[in-house]
């Protein structure tokens, strides 16, 4: 339950950061947001009118069961009348004069049809999957005595369970009222131009410079559609106006390009990918060059919008290059390759050194390995013999991090949720999965602890190294719908040596 518990934390501070969006919107632009931020409002109210309730039917089972020890367990916890008598019997009535699992019942079905009318008509029913909230009766049955909703639910559960299950509903308001306003606040902007990507830009009017000159550059981040890729048109920009920035006025047609323009100066489907077209040109001389154009997208309400650039850069040999071959940071435990080289001098005249927590060491191939032990920062200071002197010709500095830390799984399939026995009873042990990581490295599982509550009995097992003991295979053996078997205390150690403790997994058995 501490699991369903933390869940439900998650999701709320999830949620939370959702509403921060929207009240962000309306302070943008509120004739655009309003409407949909009410409906966030109405989806809110909701979640908390049965999220309450719901809390209200656990004090009071807790209450029935002569409330929490010491310890902060139920004093009747195995007790299976108590809820039996409040959600299945008939003399158990709420305020409205209702019997209380029917109304209970009710009011979710109710909320659940609620929160899915806040979604546009023509997506309710595709949207329908993505509301977990529900309490429907038995498959078959007309909700009545033994094949009711309450009775299947609630009749002879232990009060353990009953609060579980309750929690497990909690869980799916909070989830429920997230889906509706993830929904609404992707809603606003529908009309604008779609971005699913941001990258940072940085552009100067030349990025070469001569000793004390003045470098300038403007630094944004730049917004782009990686699905649908533009149409970029290479040719003069003189007919093209600029505002008092400096920026050229974006243009605005049904589809005819701009004067000077034909299809043939379209850059080639294959310079243009993940919504981002790349120029390529031999930099033959040295000198200032320039380029210019247009990109052609299209607009969402019709026709096409036309921006013209134009962009000038400077031909020369670059001082130093010092590049890791496969991240932008060291990281500890591993071997970081590192391509270190001058321009014009041969490989065996350039020498690099590392300055900090680590070591740097020339390969045979003349790349380098770094080596690092401590988290913070280093410096690689390169040098290259030029003329017969050794000169230093620049220093980097690079960020030195831990690998980050692996995803816990049963057998590196499972992750948690509701599960079949079948499917845990599968699994061998604990696999730490590294995921999203370049370099190669592993982490083994030294131990872990996994608990079996069933029918409100909890039983813990430990064990050392990653593979299941016989008694937690019995635990697995044992288990049935309604059961939790959670997964925790598993540590873990890495190529740094550094044991690690990593997150829990929870299974609920279906």
């Amino acid at each position: 339950m501490k699991g369903l518990e933390t869940s439900n934390g998650s999701l709320g501070t999830k949620n939370d950061g959702i509403y921060k969006a929207f009240q962000k919107q309306m302070e943008t632009d509120a004739n655009k947001a309003k409407p949909l931020f009410d409906k966030a409002q109405l989806a809110k109210q909701y979640a908390t009118e049965l999220n309450s309730l719901l809390a209200m039917y656990k004090d009071t089972l807790v209450a029935l069961a002569k409330g929490r020890n010491e310890e902060g367990e139920i004093e009747e916890r195995d007790n299976i009348d108590h809820a039996t008598a409040l959600f299945v019997e008939e003399r158990s009535k709420g305020a409205d004069g209702k019997q209380v699992g029917k109304a209970l019942q009710e009011k979710i079905l109710d909320t659940r049809a609620k929160m899915i009318a806040l979604v546009d008509e023509k997506d309710r029913e595709g949207f329908k999957t993505k509301i977990p909230l529900d309490a429907p009766n038995p498959k078959g049955s007309a909700g009545k005595g033994a094949n009711s909703w309450e009775y299947a639910t609630f009749n002879h559960v232990p009060v353990t369970a009953a609060v579980t299950i309750l929690t497990k509903f909690q869980n799916d308001v909070v989830s429920s009222e997230g889906a509706i306003i993830e929904y609404l606040i992707k809603k606003i902007g529908e009309t604008d131009f779609k971005f699913d990507a941001l990258s940072a830009r940085i552009i100067s009017p030349s990025s070469y410079i001569m000793q004390g000159q003045v470098y300038k550059s403007d630094i944004f981040l730049a917004a782009f559609n990686s699905t649908q890729n533009p149409e970029i048109f290479l040719g003069p920009t003189g007919g093209f106006k600029k505002n008092p920035s400096g920026d050229y006025d974006k243009i605005d047609s049904p589809n005819e390009l701009p004067a000077g323009y034909s299809m043939s100066m379209k850059m080639s489907d294959d310079k243009i990918k993940g919504g981002m077209g790349r120029y390529e040109v031999s930099g033959s001389g040295v000198g200032e060059r320039g380029y210019g154009g247009i990109i052609r997208v299209k607009n969402p309400v019709g026709g096409y919008t036309f921006y013209p650039f134009d962009a000038k850069y400077q031909v020369a040999a670059k001082a130093v290059v010092v590049s890791p071959t496969k991240m932008n940071v060291l990281y500890i435990g591993v071997d970081n390759p590192m391509e270190v080289s001058v321009p014009g001098v041969g490989q065996g005249d350039v020498s690099a050194s590392l300055t900090g927590a680590g070591t740097l060491t020339k390969a045979p191939d003349g790349n380098y390995v770094a080596k690092v032990t401590a988290v913070g920062k280093c410096q690689v200071n390169v040098s290259a013999k030029i003329d017969g002197k050794v000169q230093p010709m620049g220093t980097k500095e690079f960020r030195i991090k831990r690998i980050p830390d692996p995803v816990p799984t049963l057998g590196g399939k499972l992750r948690g949720g509701n599960t079949q026995p079948g499917s845990i009873k599968a699994q061998s042990g604990v696999v730490a999965l590294l995921e999203n990581f370049d370099f190669e490295a592993t982490f083994k599982v030294q131990s872990f602890q996994m608990v079996f509550s069933s029918k409100g009995e909890i039983f813990k097992s430990e064990v050392q190294g990653p593979l299941f003991n016989q008694q937690m295979k019995s635990f697995l053996d044992r288990a049935k719908p309604k059961d939790i078997i959670f997964i925790d205390e598993i540590k873990v150690v890495g190529p740094d040596n550094q044991p690690r403790k990593l997150g829990q997994i929870a299974f609920q058995i279906i």
